[in-house]
């Protein structure tokens, strides 16, 4: 089936994730993909604004802007297209909802989990 595992929201500066969807999933191949996606996280200032890290099974695609970048693991047959619209979406909500003082003052892993993944 393809779709989006898991989402999240972290500073781009340092990495630290600052919300994230709440439905994990415990294969193998999932738990290796959120390895990628936090080692990802911690050096997304490195990359371009938007990207994707194709695995096997499972894809990382993140989109990234200003403070923020929202991260998504992904079948690998989920639309490459869809997933960054849903990125988009998931990138506009949360810096309408939280301003970047707010973000870069957060000290703490998942200070936003209120959010809604």
């Amino acid at each position: 089936m393809s779709m989006i595992l898991f989402a999240c929201v972290v500073r781009v500066r340092d990495g630290l994730p600052l919300s994230a969807s709440t439905d994990f999933h415990f294969n193998q191949d999932f738990l290796e993909c959120r390895k990628r996606l936090k080692v990802l996280s911690s050096i997304l200032a490195q990359y371009p604004s938007r990207g994707t890290a194709k695995g096997r099974d499972l894809s990382i695609h993140f989109l990234s802007s200003g403070d923020i970048a929202c991260m998504a693991i992904c079948s690998s047959n989920y639309s490459t297209i869809m997933a960054f619209c849903f990125l988009e979406e998931l990138q506009w909500e949360f810096a309408a909802s939280y301003d970047t003082t707010s973000i870069g003052l957060a000290s703490r892993p998942y200070a936003f989990l209120e959010f809604g993944l």
